[in-house]
C-alpha cells in the first residue's frame, strides 16, 4: 500500500488575519449603524435641550469610537502584514569594512 500523500502546509487562519479583518469590518459596520441611529434620534428629539445635549454626547462618543477603531484597524492590519510577510534571516546584514589608518611620517 503506498503512503498517503502529504497535504501542503497551511498557515492557521489567525496568522493569515482572516478572522481579525472580518471582526474589524463588522466593528466599522456597527459604528456606521450607530451613527445613522444617532442622526435619526436627533431628528426625533427636536429642539428639546435635554435630548439635544444627550444626543450630542452620544454623537461625540461615536466619533471618538470611530477614530479609535480606525487606529486599531491600522495597527492590527500592520501586525498581520508583518506576521505574514517573509522576514530576512538575522545573518544577512551588510557588513562594513573598517577604515584603514595610514602611518604618519615624521
Amino acid at each position: 500500500m503506498p503512503p498517503a500523500p502529504k497535504t501542503p502546509a497551511r498557515r492557521p487562519a489567525a496568522a493569515r488575519g482572516g478572522d481579525a479583518t472580518k471582526a474589524l469590518d463588522a466593528l466599522n459596520d456597527a459604528i456606521t449603524r450607530a451613527q445613522t441611529a444617532a442622526k435619526a434620534v436627533r431628528a426625533d428629539v427636536g429642539r428639546s435641550s435635554l435630548g439635544a445635549d444627550l444626543v450630542a454626547d452620544v454623537e461625540r462618543l461615536i466619533r471618538d469610537l470611530r477614530r479609535d477603531a480606525g487606529k486599531l484597524d491600522r495597527a492590527v492590519r500592520a501586525d498581520i502584514r508583518k506576521a505574514i510577510s517573509p522576514t530576512k534571516p538575522a545573518g544577512t546584514a551588510k557588513k562594513t569594512t573598517a577604515k584603514k589608518t595610514t602611518a604618519r611620517r615624521s
